[in-house]
């Protein structure tokens, strides 16, 4: 044990903390706190990740993350360069918002004139009917001696129950609405963003890779649905099956490597922190 890990451990006794309430306050795995206190950093996923979990340990039991790798400076691995990439100027959403306004501007010209083509379509059909209805009665009210030809007279036969029910007219059957899904925004707090979302019972979260980062997904009973936590790499892409879960919780060590997609539609970063947690609530819809 090393003097980091036990100073560390001390502050956490003192605050009356078990390494499983640890790792719910911090959302870092238990065996990875563990390993500080111990000072086994060769099972961290890299130096990165070391310095960015003592902090995280350090803040959770209220000493500071920095002074603390400052003073044991010596007992850090050998530091890793993360080349962060920067902040996209626009988001995925403004583009969508772009490309969604010249349709509306394109429909607000054409609907207009297909309003006034159907208003002479009207005119027209209106003016049809009422002459071929005067033609009708001319013709019905012209005498039958003028065309040489007597009408016999005819009593007209009551129709019966069955063929009034024929000639009923059935109403039409609304069908009801397809459920739709929506994401929405519930709240920012510190490195955590949280979503809602409801749709159809079959959510799938998909995770892809555009360089390397570490990611881990527990649902709400802190069951990994990832094939296993994990510093993904360029091109790698994993797909989570959501249907029997209510809460997700992702963990991400570098989020502009990243990118998160809910059922075809992207779910966008709030805050450019490198190391974030993004949280959805789901509800299905059946």
């Amino acid at each position: 044990m090393n003097e980091l890990g036990t100073r560390l451990k001390q502050a956490r006794i003192a605050k009356g903390f078990s390494l499983e309430d640890l790792q719910d306050l911090t959302k870092i795995q238990k065996r990875y706190l563990a390993g500080i206190e111990d000072g086994n950093h060769t099972m961290m996923p890299g130096a990165f990740y070391v310095r960015a979990f003592i902090k995280q340990y350090a803040a959770a039991v209220g000493l500071n993350g920095e002074e603390l790798l400052e003073q044991f400076k010596t007992e850090m691995p050998a530091g890793e360069t993360a080349e962060k990439k920067q902040m996209p100027e626009t988001f995925t959403s403004r583009s969508r918002s772009v490309a969604r306004t010249a349709p509306s501007e394109t429909y607000a010209d054409i609907i207009p004139k297909v309003l006034v083509a159907l208003f002479i379509v009207l005119i027209l059909a209106v003016s049809w009917y009422f002459y071929s209805a005067s033609t009708n009665r001319d013709s019905a009210n012209r005498p039958a001696e003028e065309e040489g030809v007597s009408v016999p007279y005819e009593e007209p036969v009551p129709a019966t129950p069955d063929e009034t029910e024929e000639a009923a007219v059935e109403e039409p059957v609304e069908k009801p609405a397809e459920p739709t899904s929506v994401l929405s925004l519930k709240e920012t707090k510190g490195e955590t963003t949280t979503y809602t979302w409801q749709g159809t019972a079959n959510p799938q979260l998909e995770i892809v890779a555009d360089g390397p980062s570490w990611i881990a997904a527990t649902d709400q009973n802190q069951k990994e649905l990832t094939s296993k936590a994990r510093v993904m790499q360029a091109g790698e892409k994993e797909t989570l099956d959501l249907a029997k879960v209510d809460r997700l919780h992702v963990r991400i060590g570098e989020y502009a490597n990243i990118t998160l997609i809910m059922n075809g539609e992207n779910i966008e970063y709030t805050q450019p922190l490198q190391t974030q947690n993004i949280v959805i609530q789901l509800t299905n819809v059946e």
